[in-house]
């Protein structure tokens, strides 16, 4: 008998392009790259682990700076736990550059 796989949920089944690089989604729709706002997300000592990403309707996402090395990995993966609570919660996507989210442990910088 085969082995049976959970399916991925809807929302992190969709990828979309942001600066170049992929990442997945927050909602079950792709976002409008003309609609997708973005704020850094630093460590404590000022390094840019990453970018925050949302179309403030349906999508939002997280992408690791590639030069930030393990502390932008470990970063990456507490975002997405943040993301998926946020999104649990039913905040909506606008919410997640929310720097309250993120803060003690990471400044999140909206331009």
């Amino acid at each position: 008998m085969a082995e049976q796989h959970d399916p991925v949920h809807p929302r992190f089944s969709d990828s979309i392009t942001v600066i170049g690089q992929a990442a997945g989604t927050y909602g079950s729709r792709p976002a409008d790259q003309a609609a997708v706002r973005r704020a850094r997300l630093k460590d404590p000592d000022g390094m840019v682990l990453g970018h925050l990403w949302t179309d403030d309707q349906a999508a939002a996402g997280f992408v690791k700076n590639s030069d930030g090395g393990r502390p932008a990995i470990a970063a990456a993966a507490q975002v997405w736990s943040i993301l998926k609570n946020a999104y649990d919660a039913g905040r909506p996507a606008s919410d997640v550059l929310d720097p309250a989210l993120y803060a003690p442990q990471f400044e999140l910088v909206v331009d």
